[in-house]
């Protein structure tokens, strides 16, 4: 069975995917509160990131836009994504959100049937 084509409302199921995993991730805690803790959770922040670029690549594309748009918006945001340094150069955390930003929009990628 063929994959369904690529579209807004795929992009925007992984999102949600993404986000649950974030949330089951966390637990009963919030990023905030595990941020002033101090403590390392790149598994959440992992899904944060892929939560946050998939996000970011719905608000750019427009509501008809066809899986090639869709997969250049997302190659494009992917370069962003590449060249983004936090000040001070970042720390665990960082680099598994942006792994995580950068795996969701490589997963795009995937063959699709393209409409």
């Amino acid at each position: 069975m063929p994959r369904p084509a690529l579209d807004r409302d795929e992009v925007r199921r992984r999102r949600t995917s993404s986000a649950q995993a974030w949330a089951d991730a966390l637990g009963d805690a919030t990023s905030c509160t595990i941020a002033k803790d101090g403590r390392s959770h790149p598994t959440a922040k992992f899904q944060e990131g892929r939560a946050a670029a998939l996000g970011d690549l719905l608000r750019r594309t427009d509501r008809d836009a066809t899986a090639d748009a869709i997969l250049a918006a997302a190659a494009a945001l992917a370069e962003e994504w590449e060249r983004r340094r936090p000040p001070g150069g970042g720390d665990r955390n960082w680099e598994s959100y942006r792994a995580g930003a950068l795996q969701a929009l490589r997963d795009l990628e995937a063959p699709w049937e393209l409409s």
